[in-house]
């Protein structure tokens, strides 16, 4: 929903040419608003034009085997193939990416799963299904944002979809940078949870030195201070100081 566009939007700002496949009545964000005044159809809100820009669009019906050849022909051309389904979707349409490595073994292709892909190791939530506030409670994000341990909190945007994406952009280029020294594509993975819990280093490190599990820390620093938001006379105030010398700095000014 976010995450599949969100990769490919990144590459087609970079100048890519990003083919959208889509189904027979459209992709269903769509009709998520707001819409211009102009746009009587409400077929182009602003959700799917934020992260469908700069793309060619077709529509396909990947159930039809007439609409899995255009795919197969779409594909020789191509330099990649990012899917964001559950796994095992498009395996059963026949095309998933032994399929099309078969047919084209330049291909790069790339998934983006709430759990990763079978073929890099299974765990017992392969085949869930996930979304962003999915992916930020399982990744850990959401254990360290709040104003308390009781209040657990999702970061504000989608970024369990957004880094994922970000991810696995950087995965395509690198393989497509490879392909084009080896003449073999690859199969990039990137599971949101994975993504997530990569951002949480501080979890990481911190229980592996100390066994300790990290809470959260409102809008402050667990090892820093001053270095968060401060109320003030006329609102709040960001203070990043993680040096004795800034903080100096700051009294003297």
């Amino acid at each position: 929903m976010l995450a599949g566009p969100f990769c490919t939007m990144l590459l087609a700002d970079q100048g890519a040419e990003i083919i959208k496949v889509e189904p027979l009545d459209g992709d269903h964000t769509r009709i998520i608003g707001p819409y211009h005044a102009d746009d009587r159809l409400k077929a182009f809100g602003g959700y799917f034009a934020s992260v469908n820009r700069n793309k060619n669009s077709i529509a396909i019906d990947l159930k039809r085997p007439e609409g899995r050849d255009l795919v197969m022909r779409l594909c020789k051309g191509a330099d990649a193939v990012v899917e964001n389904y559950r796994g095992g979707v498009m395996d059963r349409l026949g095309l998933g990416y032994e399929a099309l490595h078969e047919q084209h073994p330049r291909l790069v292709y790339a998934t983006i799963r709430g759990f990763g892909d079978w073929r890099t190791g299974r765990s017992p939530y392969t085949d869930w299904p996930a979304y962003d506030v999915v992916s930020q409670a399982f990744g850990g994000i959401m254990a360290i944002t709040g104003p308390d341990q009781a209040t657990p909190m999702k970061v504000g945007p989608g970024i369990g979809d957004l880094m994922p994406a970000t991810m696995c952009a950087f995965g395509i280029v690198s393989a497509i940078f490879r392909a084009h020294k080896t003449g073999r594509g690859q199969f990039v993975d990137v599971g949101m949870v994975d993504a997530i819990l990569s951002l949480c280093e501080r979890i990481v490190h911190q229980h592996a030195y100390t066994g300790g599990v990290p809470t959260p820390e409102g809008n402050h620093h667990p090892l820093l201070c001053p270095f968060g938001m401060f109320p003030a006379k006329d609102g709040f105030i960001t203070i990043a100081a993680h040096a004795d010398a800034h903080w100096a700095e700051k009294i003297v000014a």
